[in-house]
């Protein structure tokens, strides 16, 4: 049956010249349309990564951080280790780059405001 309703199309489309040329224009213009939003896709994922290294390099905000770490004692809710812990290992790049997002936030949750992880 999808022989014979593939076999009427490739028919119809051999006879009919009209036809034909606008089959020629959708799939051209979807190749360029599926081309440019690839193209988006790719240019967006370089400059997140590129955004998230800027980031992580930036002297301010390392300089951010150690104030940060001298204020914890005075702050006696946020004054927990394993949450300085966990804070200070994201600060590495490549842990945000080897886990997904999901994962370092709900691990830095857990740390920072005592939820217990359910496994």
């Amino acid at each position: 049956m999808s022989q014979s309703v593939a076999q009427d199309f490739l028919r119809k489309l051999s006879e009919n010249h009209n036809l034909k040329r606008k089959l020629k224009i959708f799939l051209g213009v979807g190749l360029v349309g599926l081309l440019l939003v690839g193209g988006l896709i790719i240019w967006a994922g370089v400059a997140t990564v590129q955004h998230v290294v800027s980031i992580g390099a930036n002297s301010n905000v390392t300089e951010q951080v150690r104030n940060l770490k001298a204020e914890i004692p005075k702050i006696p809710a946020m004054a927990k280790v394993g949450c300085w812990d966990q804070v200070t290992s994201l600060m590495n790049v490549k842990v945000w780059l080897e886990k997904p997002v999901a994962d370092n936030i709900k691990s830095l949750e857990d740390a920072c405001l005592g939820k217990k992880p359910a496994n």
